[in-house]
């Protein structure tokens, strides 16, 4: 049917970021009534940007509201990124040029407090910014909460070219980085190990939906809670499997992530970073090491950090490779990049990101009594990141734009890639790093078949 104008009923299932002090706003949500001439829509789910013309607070998620605006079928013919992206999130309609008629209920207590929480903690982020590190403030709000809009979009496109765009807004490494940061304090108290459980998941649930509970967020949210549950079922070293649960779960919620980018990142990267990541790690860690003919108590204190900090670098380096073989197909075709830079450029961006974030969280108490001191270290790490990131962009072959030239070649070269390693990984356990002869060859294989590339910055 042609675009027309409806008075419709829709639940808020979320709302997308806005810029401050704007009047419109975005999201997505499920029509629960509609007009008898388009009864059809009921149970349908829409995507909305709408104004609000009276003053107050925008609309939250749980929130069911009316509004008088414009429905438009979406075209997958179109060469739109973003429809393509709403189609593949079962997405048909959107509801336009329009604005709010009122709120017809309200969220509940839990999504009021989630809210609040998020402002509030905004606000503490940037307190004590200058002009000189508002940037820095925004950035570390974008981490933190996953608000990407505070971003400035030139910095934007310099992530996204070093591949390095997860590190700088909410992802399923954040979620991990604060939950590793979560179990160092609960594992410092006294207790069991499933109320150290319990309450890992609890505040890391609050703290999903306190950034507004992205779909990257809950599906690492939903690892992390299968990955626990099988520790506590006595199945240790059970990662992948658990992975599996946690995929099969989400899917089971809603089937049509499978069709999306996000998703497929999402458990692509975890699996190799498990099923390849850990092997690799391991070898990377015994040829880095200096003085392998010494032993742990023959080495004096300055030999022991020179050990511990090339484990270190092993370690950060075989997850970076593990993570790029299994998303560089992915997000070529996504963002329209080939960074093989990002594997050595993400084993230092990592390290900021995980000091950056766990100061940030510390930083929150004394920034709300007025103390800032923690929130400029923070800021002259991202200041650092950017330096990283701006420096190794500039370098010549170590980024590339990249144009895909079919839809399966990249889905097709993960499949293969993480269908190696699972192989090898069950029949050669002990020399599961082998499946590193794999990743050239399915390298090759989605440049000569996927992509074009070209040098730019």
């Amino acid at each position: 049917m042609p675009p027309r104008e409806l008075i419709l009923e829709m639940a808020i299932n979320r709302v997308f970021e806005q810029l401050e002090k704007s009047d419109e706003f975005s999201g997505l949500g499920l029509i629960t009534a509609a007009p008898v001439i388009r009864k059809d829509l009921v149970g349908k789910r829409i995507h909305f940007r709408l104004w609000q013309s009276e003053q107050g607070p925008l609309p939250i998620e749980g929130e069911v509201i009316l509004a008088n605006a414009v429905l438009y079928p979406l075209d997958g013919r179109k060469d739109d990124s973003f429809q393509k992206h709403l189609l593949d999130r079962d997405v048909y309609y959107q509801f336009r040029r329009g604005s709010l008629i009122g709120v017809k209920k309200r969220a509940g207590t839990f999504e009021r407090f989630c809210q609040n929480a998020n402002r509030e903690i905004e606000t503490w982020l940037k307190r004590g910014a200058d002009a000189k590190d508002s940037n820095c403030a925004n950035i570390s709000v974008a981490m933190l909460l996953g608000k990407k809009a505070a971003i400035p979009p030139d910095q934007k496109e310099r992530f996204i070219l070093a591949g390095a765009m997860h590190l700088f807004a909410i992802s399923g490494l954040h979620v991990a980085i604060i939950a590793g940061l979560l179990t160092l304090i609960l594992r410092a108290l006294p207790g069991p190990s499933w109320l150290e459980t319990i309450l890992l998941l609890s505040i890391l649930f609050v703290y999903v939906n306190i950034t507004g509970a992205a779909p990257s967020a809950v599906r690492a949210f939903v690892m992390i809670a299968f990955w626990k549950a099988s520790g506590l079922a006595g199945r240790r070293g059970a990662a992948f499997p658990a992975l599996v649960a946690s995929a099969v779960f989400v899917l089971a919620l809603e089937p049509g992530q499978l069709r999306q980018k996000g998703f497929q990142l999402s458990y692509a990267v975890v699996a190799s970073i498990i099923l390849f990541g850990g092997p690799l790690g391991e070898k990377l860690t015994a040829l880095f090491r200096p003085w392998p003919f010494l032993t742990n108590e023959e080495l004096s204190v300055p030999k022991k950090l020179g050990v511990q900090a090339s484990s270190w670098f092993g370690g950060a380096l075989s997850i970076s490779i593990a993570a790029s073989l299994a998303s560089a197909p992915l997000t070529a075709e996504a963002f329209g990049v080939f960074s093989p830079g990002g594997i050595l450029l993400n084993v230092f961006l990592v390290l900021l990101a995980v000091l950056v974030l766990w100061l940030a969280v510390f930083s929150l108490p004394f920034a709300s009594q007025g103390i800032y001191f923690f929130n400029e270290i923070v800021w002259a790490l991202i200041s650092c990141m950017d330096w990283l990131v701006h420096s190794f962009v500039s370098i010549p072959g170590l980024f590339f734009k990249a144009e895909s030239k079919t839809d399966w070649a990249p889905e097709l070269t993960v499949v293969i890639y993480l269908a190696i390693c699972l192989i090898t990984a069950r029949r050669l356990p002990e020399a599961s790093w082998k499946a590193f002869s794999a990743a050239p060859a399915c390298t090759m294989f989605f440049i000569a078949f996927g992509v074009n590339l070209s040098l730019g910055k």
